[in-house]
């Protein structure tokens, strides 16, 4: 294929012309190749800023049965909302059976904890009895992976559910 124009020098009139290898036109394979390129450069930049994000935003999962969510019950949530900085880690958890009927609204303050590559040691207080656990939560698949370990401290009344999530896997918010 031969592709052609005139365009103007000073000198005159000249034509320009482009022959291809196989009869191809060059530029018509320059533009896929530049939007797979800015495409590549879009996901590592993306994958580099949830790298960044480490344990930083708000994560969540839904405890609600498949009966209570085609019944639109509210509540039947747990989630954190955590800080990293460095290897630190600070920020709130709630728990809310569904229906409403308990709820524990940790609180700012209400976790903190040290990280350590993917994962984090973590404690977390109980607003709604004061008791402690500690547990291990880990960045995989994009998500939380979180696991309560132990009971540090006992919370007041003895007996009542202190509702912190015992294990589960919670998604990453996003705005």
């Amino acid at each position: 294929m031969v592709e052609g124009s005139s365009h103007r020098h000073r000198a005159g009139w000249s034509e320009a012309v482009r022959v291809g290898r196989r009869g191809g036109d060059h530029r018509s394979m320059a533009r896929p190749r530049a939007r797979l390129l800015v495409s590549l450069m879009a996901l590592a930049m993306h994958s580099a800023h949830a790298a960044d994000e480490g344990f930083s935003g708000a994560w969540s999962i839904d405890l609600r049965t498949p009966a209570q969510r085609a019944q639109r019950a509210g509540c039947g949530e747990a989630s954190f909302v955590l800080e990293q900085t460095g290897r630190r880690i600070t920020g709130a958890h709630t728990m809310a059976t569904a229906g409403c009927g308990r709820i524990n609204e940790g609180g700012e303050g209400s976790v903190h904890g040290e990280v350590d590559g993917d994962h984090a040691l973590l404690f977390v207080t109980s607003g709604r009895t004061g008791t402690v656990v500690k547990g291990r939560a880990t960045l995989k698949g994009g998500g939380l992976d979180w696991e309560t370990s132990e009971e540090v401290r006992a919370g007041a009344p003895m007996g009542d559910s202190p509702l912190i999530l015992g294990k589960g896997f919670l998604a990453r918010v996003r705005k």
